[in-house]
């Protein structure tokens, strides 16, 4: 039991401070499309607003991008569109939940394979 908390409690901290850095923080080439980041433990959700840029992504949604380029990169996620207006199709979001006994060095991983699929495909669609 103690165990358990105490990587539901590493990711929760971790993740947090991780994800802030690589996708909000200076330099970071997905900051302005980052709508919100939340979750607790071991389930974060990322939102994506492109509403102002309107990019075309050739008839995907950049979560399904983003998703697919992930996998590629030995990483698996969960890509949603459409949960952020009441209509459903407005919103992108992607979902990270690994296991519980995740490592801190597996956090880390985690974090810099999924910024780097996410730069891939703003660089893939030249999204600036």
């Amino acid at each position: 039991m103690c165990y358990t908390l105490y990587m539901i409690f590493l990711f929760d901290s971790l993740s947090e401070t991780l994800l802030l850095k690589e996708l909000t923080g200076q330099g970071a080439r997905a900051a302005p499309f980052v709508f919100d980041i939340r979750g607790r433990g071991g389930f974060w959700a990322i939102e994506f607003d492109f509403e102002n840029t309107k990019p075309d992504f050739k008839g995907s949604s950049f979560a399904m991008l983003v998703q697919a380029r992930a996998m590629e990169n030995g990483l698996i996620i969960m890509g949603m569109t459409g949960g952020a207006d009441l209509q459903g199709n407005k919103g992108d979001h992607i979902i990270l939940s690994p296991a519980y006994n995740v490592t801190k060095e597996e956090v880390e991983t985690i974090v810099t394979i999924f910024a780097r699929s996410i730069n891939e495909i703003l660089d893939d669609f030249s999204i600036h």
